[in-house]
């Protein structure tokens, strides 16, 4: 298996047939061939997307369509969301170009998403949520916003560089846990934080992004994510009436497992 084949392409909700067609003649270019649409707006089969993939038609039409961001991350255990936006839920963004060797050494253990939202806005807050970390091209500043495909082409072409320019070994990289158990921890942190009044009821998720940048850099393997899974619960189980049974225990000297 190639260092490519580490590393798949998702486009949300794109409109453009011919965005699509030339997003996947770009991963052919740089060698990559795993292409996920996300309840796209325009057809993957119309003509003008068949005509702009030109010898890339392959990687389109294996293209996958999914109804949802969370469905096609299931088999993914690192998504990495771009943007060109600011705000106080992107403040963990970094530069592509120094990303890239990161994410090509997780790539041995790992299988990377890279998460592009629809032309006109961009992937929305909701779904910055599933992705664990951020990366922005490095523009000029009067105008950051790039064309779709050209912002596939250009990741594309930093990581079959960054390929090139690596001696990284297989056995380097440790083996995350799959995004949708991150994601279902994430939920399970949520609910019990706000059972211990931690969280605001009224946005809950303005700390909880705080969580999840933390939880995203450090990077979380399967067994690490079930410890938090189990904290989280005990600590929901405890604010929902269990204290009560676990100072009943105490008392009485019985194990409290």
């Amino acid at each position: 298996m190639s260092a490519a084949d580490g590393f798949v392409f998702v486009l949300v909700r794109p409109k453009s047939p011919g965005n699509i067609g030339a997003a996947a003649r770009a991963l052919a270019n740089m060698g990559f061939a795993e292409l996920r649409l996300v309840a796209p707006e325009a057809s993957p089969a119309a003509r003008e997307a068949l005509a702009m993939a030109v010898h890339g038609r392959e990687v389109l039409q294996r293209a996958r369509v999914f109804a949802s961001l969370s469905q096609a991350l299931e088999d993914c255990t690192l998504s990495v969301g771009t943007t060109c936006r600011q705000g106080l839920y992107r403040s963990s963004v970094r530069p592509l170009r120094a990303s890239v060797a990161e994410l090509l050494a997780l790539s041995a253990a790992n299988r990377i998403a890279f998460v592009f939202g629809p032309e006109d806005t961009g992937l929305t807050n909701r779904e910055i949520k599933l992705c664990q970390h951020l990366v922005t091209i490095q523009t000029g500043p009067d105008y950051p916003s790039l064309n779709l495909s050209q912002a596939v082409l250009l990741v594309a072409y930093e990581l079959m560089m960054a390929m090139r320019e690596s001696a990284i070994t297989p056995t380097a990289a440790p083996e995350l846990a799959p995004v949708a158990d991150v994601e279902a921890m994430l939920e399970r942190m949520k609910d019990a934080l706000l059972a211990i009044g931690f969280l605001p009821e009224n946005n809950p998720e303005h700390i909880m992004f705080a969580l999840r940048a933390i939880f995203g850099r450090s990077g979380l393997a399967a067994r690490e994510v079930d410890i938090l899974s189990g904290i989280a619960s005990q600590t929901r189980w405890v604010a929902e009436g269990g204290y009560e049974t676990l100072r009943s225990k105490r008392r009485s000297g019985r194990k409290l497992k």
